[in-house]
């Protein structure tokens, strides 16, 4: 049995499930530099990896499965994992299926 997995670190507290949303693909990466001062040249933050979707938006990772888009800290993103489960719902395998745009909409419960 296959299932689609939402990994959303902003609100670990909600597990967020999978409603049939545009999943976009993954069609780059690439790692860099968060923040810098450019007065002095120093970062401001650790390395980043930086993920390129097939609509030509670039996602952030922030870690602990945050993402954002890299140009606003508004637009918040879930990765998309499909897992393939034995009988007993043990995880067999699993492949990353690309990242969905979260909403938040508290009369149904997504955050």
């Amino acid at each position: 049995m296959k299932k689609l997995i939402v990994h959303a670190g902003f609100h670990p507290e909600v597990q967020r499930e999978y409603h049939g949303e545009h999943i976009y693909k993954v069609v780059k990466s690439r790692g860099g530099i968060v923040g810098r001062d450019y007065h002095t040249g120093t970062k401001l933050n650790d390395e980043a990896s930086f993920y390129g979707l097939d609509n030509g938006a670039w996602i952030k990772d922030l870690g602990n499965e945050k993402y954002e888009t890299d140009w606003c800290s508004e637009e918040r993103w879930g990765r998309v994992e499909e897992q393939e489960l034995s009988e007993s719902g043990e995880v067999l395998s699993s492949r990353n299926l690309g990242f969905v745009v979260l909403r938040v909409d508290r009369s149904k419960g997504l955050l």
